[in-house]
């Protein structure tokens, strides 16, 4: 069975830059080797505690988002590492690095959704597709494995269903 890995930034890293937590933690984890980097994979959910009182989603909170792009710039390995699964952050924090997002609700009640210039997050995809490719073939996974995950991805950004 899976091991998911839940990890929340405070409000007070974010206000100050701080990534020592979780440099202390995951810093790591590109380091690892053949089946320790395999149980990794798709196993971490990023949370922000102390923006409840925001109306926006945390994509649009302005020291989230530089907090997530500096992040970004220091572990690049998201594609590999982060959750897909139902509820886990993975297109959130995606957001978080593009520089327009506009988000709306048409129904209070519903989710918010998100327009974006799709060539800003193919751009980061394919940088990060790139990161997770040189851990994909350290982990021992299969090329299948590797264009499936890809497709998850891609469809949280296109509006489609991933029909593994």
């Amino acid at each position: 069975m899976k091991t998911i890995i839940t990890h929340t930034f405070t409000r007070m890293e974010i206000a100050i830059l701080d990534f020592t937590r979780f440099e202390n933690i995951y810093g790591h984890w590109p380091q690892l080797w053949s089946r320790e980097l395999k149980d990794k994979f798709d196993s971490l959910i990023l949370q922000v505690d102390g923006y409840n009182e925001h109306a926006e989603d945390i994509h649009c909170i302005p020291e989230v988002k530089a907090y997530f792009q500096e992040l970004h710039t220091r572990w690049p390995w998201w594609s590999f590492f982060l959750n897909n699964s139902e509820g886990a952050s993975l297109a959130v924090v995606y957001l978080c690095l593009m520089q327009s997002v506009e988000s709306y609700k048409r129904d209070p009640n519903s989710p918010c959704a998100a327009a974006f210039d799709p060539c800003e997050i193919l751009q980061i995809l394919n940088h990060d597709f790139g990161r997770m490719n040189y851990l994909w073939e350290i982990a021992g996974l299969t090329d299948e494995e590797n264009d499936r995950r890809s497709d998850e991805i891609l469809s949280l950004f296109t509006g489609g269903s991933y029909n593994g």
